[in-house]
């Protein structure tokens, strides 16, 4: 049956307002209004008190109950003048019913907003006697009004008070009785705020924050619990005793109605599902030891597979080698391969399909056995289910199946194998953000990046063949079980590797559009295609390019390749941009969305400063024209925060910087006047010293505005800036630091990391450009300090040097390699030590940084703050300062970045931190990366950081010791 707009049954899920109109109009509320966002539907009647907060019902239902929960609510919510919210659809309750929501949200379907205490208890009353015996998972916020009711409450904002976090994220804040503002906490259990007097007789419910009452766990009087392992909105996962046995076990939980979608069947339905393929597959996986049920729940109890899942595996195998780019030893990848694929053929001998065959579901016995684990969606061919996958590992006939349907044949079990393989040689997950309007096929985007991979890692040459054939994108030409254990027996004879693939590899154009070949070495010349905009006609089937020998380098883009990512890059954002005030004018990522929409890191400015770029470098009319767009929304919109916070990314220290640079690119005084003003107010001593969200950025941008301007009392308050993080470093034998405030209200409160975003070394960098504007010793000596402290905390190791996150942490711990909180950011600081004084420690620092950040590049995410958008600039910056191969490094993450390519609508663009998005914040998305490219294509400075004397050519530079003092 064809589905759609010109189908029989609509795209879209149930729309469930039309019920609340028949309720309207049958209780003659005909002027009551009702608007739909993007989720939920709110339904007002014409007079409503404004409150701040209060007591909240919330009543659940499953996607089978919604119509009638939500009818039957209606009718009592309407006849009793209560505004409430609904979600829209009935894909939207299967939004947040489902396993993978928030658990402490999952449920809520329905909300109302009694007018007082009074109003609530009738309220509350008549819905749980309206909805009675109607099924909805308990709201784990929330107090139930009954045992067993889907009626249930729990205190927080109406209105709300609107507050700006430190951060910067937006958000409807409870009043205390002391007139603060106080997070309007939603845990995972009750916890009203302790000044809330209970509507109805009960329990306090717990303190907000405050740990559980440790007490043991006795399920079913045998099994005693000591410790989750995970929680979920379906249950928990946890270890237990066996006490009839002596045994340890695994204990999962499937809570009532959670899960359930439109076919009845819930999460307790899965977890016995889940028992008898246990059973299926005993021998390979956990075995069985029994499923009961108690107290509405359901609970699966098997052995314990000691070990570590496959992906842990890998990374930990990875993490080990003194070159990440020889990958896997070739004799161990083959045996891990072959035990792989006997796997799959145990699985499939027996009759079954597994579904989820995914680095995460496999465990690596200490003995080195493979053992299946999470086995729920093992089925048979044809039988009929809800799809499961894993993204990355499905197989491309399967992800584009209904919802609910007929499980695939044995063949998609190949696909994840080979998948699997994948990961297996190169570490990294096979899933890519979506093409569209029409996708490429899998197998060659795994071969935009086996190709690259594969010309020093022996392991990925010599599984690629497999891999190319297990991930056929027709089904029917996927490599057989036989053919790949063929293949592992003798992977490197003629016979083996001869055979043709079972379909062509795509590795130039496209029937998407251009994805031009990374497997060419760089000499200057193109390696692309044209840089216009891609028609997507395809332009016929090239043969499989064969993938570079031994020995070789990685592969770099040529110059017009990087030109057509910079145009797709810049035509995407253009083609993005809001055409109305939608609040942002960009969506963002899931985070992003409620922080501030003009701040660098999430926000307009980031994109205005890499527009400003791309506009005076390319000289482009459409590109000035985007800029003066940006700029005027940034300048009618920013004034709407209540406080101006002075992070470089998350406050507007980078929205002044950004606003100023537009204006001298537009030649707009007024603009610029408005810059300088708002950089003026940026607070320059503040609680948090770190430069993202923090002082320092402020005061990089008062040095910023007075290398621009010239003006002293921006010189003042660099002073002043700098004056107050000497005040607030800490001391200790183990170096300087700076700490956030453990009582300053900030999810950042109490850390004391070392990197660029949070800690020592971006404090340090302000220093630096502090001593050389002002002169004063002071900072200079401190500065010193913090490069002697991160020089103490530097791990040295064969992939080069790199740094733990906080002080806290043991070796090893935390980001690593990025530019917030890793050897990018610690080695920006260390280069610019180096040039300020000559200290060849900060330079042999920072050159281990740069190989650390070379050598997993392939390992590292594309953006900015934590991935190779941001340590290709600090090759850069190394480029610029010493010469050597830092400018081929950087090219080579550049061909790391197109790797990972998207085409959308016919535009090479770069996904977002997550891999599997595209976004377009500069922080964690598309334009950082553009930036990126633009000073790799054209040169120039280096964004946001306020350099003085900085030589932009691949000269190099001496150590510029004369700006503030000679080597120590």
């Amino acid at each position: 049956m064809p589905i759609g707009e010109k189908g029989i049954l609509p795209a879209a899920g149930f729309p469930l307002q039309g019920l609340v109109r028949l309720v309207l109009s049958d209780r003659g509320a005909d002027d009551w209004e009702m608007v739909e966002d993007d989720f939920w539907c709110r339904v007002t009647p014409p007079e409503v008190p404004s409150r701040v907060q209060g007591w909240k019902l919330h009543v659940s239902a499953t996607p089978l109950s919604a119509p009638e929960v939500l009818h039957r609510a209606a009718h009592v919510l309407v006849h009793h003048g209560c505004p409430f919210k609904f979600a829209a659809r009935a894909e939207y309750v299967e939004d947040l019913t489902s396993a993978r929501y928030d658990r402490a949200q999952c449920g809520k379907f329905v909300t109302a907003y009694p007018r007082d205490d009074d109003h609530f208890r009738v309220l509350a009353e008549a819905l749980d006697l309206a909805t009675a015996g109607l099924p909805g998972p308990a709201i784990l916020s929330d107090r139930p009004y009954r045992k067993g009711s889907v009626v249930h409450y729990r205190y927080g904002a109406f209105r709300g008070v609107p507050y700006v976090s430190h951060e910067g994220v937006r958000e409807a804040r409870l009043r205390a009785p002391d007139g603060t503002a106080v997070e309007d906490a939603r845990k995972p259990w009750f916890c009203p705020p302790p000044w809330a007097t209970l509507p109805i007789p009960g329990p306090e419910g717990r303190a907000d924050g405050a740990p559980a009452t440790p007490k043991q766990v006795l399920l079913r009087d045998r099994y005693v619990v000591s410790e989750a392992i995970r929680h979920s909105a379906r249950g928990g996962v946890y270890r237990a005793v066996d006490r009839e046995t002596d045994r340890d076990v695994v204990i999962k939980q499937a809570r009532a109605h959670v899960g359930g979608g439109l076919t009845g069947r819930d999460a307790r339905d899965g977890l016995r599902e889940e028992a008898a393929a246990l059973s299926a597959l005993s021998g390979l996986c956990p075995e069985l030891v029994e499923v009961f049920e108690q107290d509405d729940h359901v609970f699966l109890v098997e052995t314990v597979v000691p070990g570590l899942t496959l992906a842990h595996w890998v990374q930990r195998r990875f993490g080990e080698l003194e070159d990440r780019d020889l990958g896997l030893p070739a004799e161990d990848v083959l045996a891990m391969a072959a035990s792989l694929a006997a796997l799959v053929a145990e699985v499939h001998d027996r009759g079954l399909v597994y579904r989820d065959f995914s680095p995460n579901n496999v465990m690596v016995t200490p003995e080195d056995e493979l053992r299946l684990i999470d086995p729920e969606f093992v089925t048979r061919a044809g039988q009929w289910g809800r799809r499961a996958y894993t993204p990355g590992y499905g197989a491309p006939e399967y992800a584009a199946t209904a919802t609910y349907g007929p499980a695939p044949g044995q063949a998609a079990d190949l696909f994840s194998l080979g998948a699997m393989l994948f990961y297996l040689v190169t570490g990294l997950n096979a899933a890519f953000a979506a093409d569209r309007p029409e996708p490429r096929p899998a197998v060659e985007r795994l071969d935009g990046l086996l190709s690259p991979i594969g010309g020093l890692n022996h392991s990925a040459r010599l599984l690629a063949p497999a891999i190319r054939g297990l991930c056929a994108q027709d089904p029917a030409r996927r490599w057989s079980r036989e053919r790949l254990t063929a293949f592992l027996a003798d992977p490197e004879s003629p016979r083996s590797r001869s055979s043709e693939f079972p379909e062509p590899l795509l590795t130039g154009a496209s029937s998407t559009g251009p994805s031009a070949p990374v497997g060419t070495l760089s000499t200057g010349t193109s390696t692309g295609t044209s840089t216009g905009t891609s028609t997507g006609a395809s332009t016929g089937t090239p043969p499989p390019s064969p993938l570079p020998a031994a020995g070789l380098p990685a592969s770099r883009l040529g110059r017009t390749l990087q030109e057509r990512m910079i145009d797709d890059g810049l035509g995407h954002v253009l083609a993005t941009m809001a055409g109305r005030d939608t609040g942002r004018l960009w969506p963002s990522t899931p985070f992003g969305t409620g922080t501030d929409a003009c701040a660098v890191q999430h926000g307009a400015a980031g994109v205005l400063g890499v527009l400003t770029r791309a506009g005076r470098v390319l000289d482009r009319d459409d590109l000035r024209a985007a800029t003066a767009r940006v700029a005027a929304w940034i300048d009618a919109s920013h004034t709407a925060a209540p406080s101006v916070l002075p992070g470089l990314y998350f406050g507007r220290a980078g929205t002044a910087w950004t606003l100023y640079d537009a204006a001298g690119y537009l030649g707009d005084d007024d603009l610029a006047g408005k810059a300088v003003r708002l950089a003026l107010e940026l607070p320059v001593r503040w609680p948090n010293p770190d430069l993202f969200h923090g002082a320092a950025g402020a005061g990089l941008t008062q040095l910023h505005f007075w290398r621009e301007t010239g003006r002293q009392e921006f010189l003042d308050r660099v002073a002043d800036c700098a004056d107050g993080l000497l005040a607030a470093a800490g001391h200790a034998d183990d170096g300087v630091f700076w700490q956030v405030p453990p009582d300053f209200d900030s999810m950042l409160a109490g850390i004391t990391h070392l990197g660029f975003a949070h800690g020592v070394a971006g404090v340090g960098t302000f220093l630096l450009g502090a001593a050389e504007a002002t002169g004063e010793k002071d900072y200079l000596d401190t500065a010193r300090a913090a490069g002697r402290t991160l020089a103490d905390a530097a791990e040295h190791g064969p992939w080069g040097t790199r740094w733990r996150t906080d002080r806290e942490g043991g070796p090893g711990e935390g980001m690593l390699y990025n530019l917030c909180n890793g050897a990018s950011g610690v080695g920006t600081f260390l280069l610019r030590l180096w040039r300020a004084t000559g200290d060849p420690v900060a330079l042999e620092l920072a050159e281990g940084a740069a190989s650390a950040v070379y050598r997993t590049r392939w390992a590292s995410g594309s953006a900015i703050c934590h991935g190779l958008a941001g340590n290709g600039d600090f090759l850069l910056d190394m480029a610029d300062a010493v010469g050597g191969p830092y400018h081929g490094w950087a090219e080579e993450l550049a061909a790391c970045l197109h790797a990972r390519h998207a085409v959308r609508d016919g535009r090479m663009v770069v996904p977002d931190e997550s891999g599997t998005q595209v976004t377009v914040d500069y922080g964690v998305g598309l334009t950082g990366v553009v930036g990126f490219l633009l000073r790799l294509r054209h040169g120039g400075p280096r964004m946001l950081m306020a350099d003085a004397g900085w030589p932009h050519s691949l000269a190099g530079a001496r150590p510029a010791a004369d700006l503030v003092g000679g080597p120590r």
